[in-house]
């Protein structure tokens, strides 16, 4: 009983790797909930560029490609939320797997007080110490 109860751990760690290795698109959003308008302060482009450093294959909203389509399990869908907060900017990433489970979470803080330069380094600092680079394909 505890050799199939092992062998099912085994094929099920497998499995879950294989369809993590297998993700390669990266669905972001052209305009967040906190943003006025597309691309407001640079962070959706910014953030394609660091997805796109890891390998991933980055695109927004509409611009769908055809395998994603096919086969939904081959993307992680990203939000970008940001907290509530009165002397600092909070932003929170977010990448999400096909069945909604996260894959990855992670806040970054700034204290600068000009908008155009707090959510730059915010996002920056999502991605300073974290292990997205574990997520990272071949």
């Amino acid at each position: 009983m505890k050799k199939i109860l092992f062998l099912f751990a085994v094929l099920f760690s497998l499995g879950m790797s294989a369809q993590n290795q297998k993700v390669k698109y990266i669905n972001l959003k052209k305009t967040y909930d906190f943003q006025d308008k597309t691309n407001e302060y640079r962070l959706n482009t910014a953030l394609k560029q660091k997805m796109e450093e890891l390998g991933y294959i980055v695109y927004f909203d509409n611009d769908m490609p055809q395998e994603v389509r096919l086969d939904p399990c081959v993307e992680y869908v990203g939000d970008l939320i940001r907290e509530k907060g009165s002397l600092s900017t909070e932003l929170t990433f977010v990448l999400k797997d096909c069945k909604g489970n996260i894959v990855f979470k992670n806040s970054g803080i700034s204290r600068l007080k000009k908008h155009n330069k707090s959510y730059m380094d915010a996002l920056q600092n999502i991605f300073k110490y974290s292990t997205i680079g574990r997520l990272k394909i071949n």
